[in-house]
């Protein structure tokens, strides 16, 4: 991961393209420990988070995971999504492209969300065979409507670029061959009073905060009981051999 530091704008950019993007458990750690160290650094007042190549992310890396089996990666995650949600000062999304499973999930938590032409958001959780994260299970029926999060979230439905602009989950389309240079524009908003972004950004979350830590608990314990079920060892065990295919 790409960490940068200019004019009070903090930029993280996952960096993994041969990978697409796959989130390892050393990239949660980092995302986390970023994000809580930043909370009280006065030099940042704009995190952006951002990546390189084609994806965004495809999500978690399983294999990752399973080199590692004394890490507990669930509570990597919870502790993840608890430092966006504790985050006070501004998040920006730029997706450069698709962002699939916690990757898709852990941009709705951020202030702005702005992608690429070229991305489209998917949560294949039931088809792997378990249940929602990164707050999904609240934040997407509130920010999409109850019909439209549960066809992504039950039945698999891949958003692009413009429905998720018509439906207001991004605030802006850009042209994927002008995104570095849109990313360049957000700079100036370092300059913002931080004090004063501080106690909006609180004002903004007050009556949400205890709601999405909750949320993030118990969507961690649930997914600690689906991990254990056959469904998820079935959908695993199809996973793998796909992989193995390819």
């Amino acid at each position: 991961m790409e960490i940068s530091l200019e004019n009070k704008v903090r930029k993280l950019v996952l960096n993994r393209p041969s990978k697409k993007n796959a989130i390892t458990i050393e990239m949660y750690e980092n995302i986390t420990n970023i994000l809580n160290a930043d909370a009280t650094n006065n030099d940042v007042v704009v995190t952006i988070i951002t990546a390189e190549g084609d994806y965004f992310s495809s999500g978690t890396d399983f294999f990752s995971s399973l080199l590692q089996p004394e890490v507990d990666s669930l509570q990597k995650v919870k502790e993840m999504v608890d430092a966006f949600i504790n985050y006070p000062k501004i998040l920006i999304a730029v997706v450069n492209g698709p962002a699939v499973g916690i990757a898709a999930t852990f941009i709705s938590l951020c202030d702005i969300i702005y992608c690429s032409d070229r991305a489209t958001f998917e949560i294949p959780f039931v088809r792997l065979g378990f249940t929602m994260e990164g707050c999904s299970s609240i934040l997407y029926p509130q920010l999409l409507g109850r019909s439209k999060a549960s066809e992504m979230l039950f039945l698999n439905h891949i958003l692009k670029a413009e429905e998720a602009y018509k439906l207001r989950f991004v605030a802006k389309v850009v042209p994927h061959e002008n995104l570095q240079e849109f990313i360049k524009t957000l700079y100036k908003y370092g300059a913002l009073p931080l004090e004063t972004v501080i106690r909006n950004k609180k004002l903004m979350m007050r009556w949400l905060k205890t709601t999405l830590l909750k949320c993030n608990e118990v969507e961690k314990d649930v997914l600690t009981e689906c991990f254990e079920s056959d469904d998820f060892g079935s959908a695993i065990s199809s996973f793998m051999l796909n992989k193995s295919k390819l």
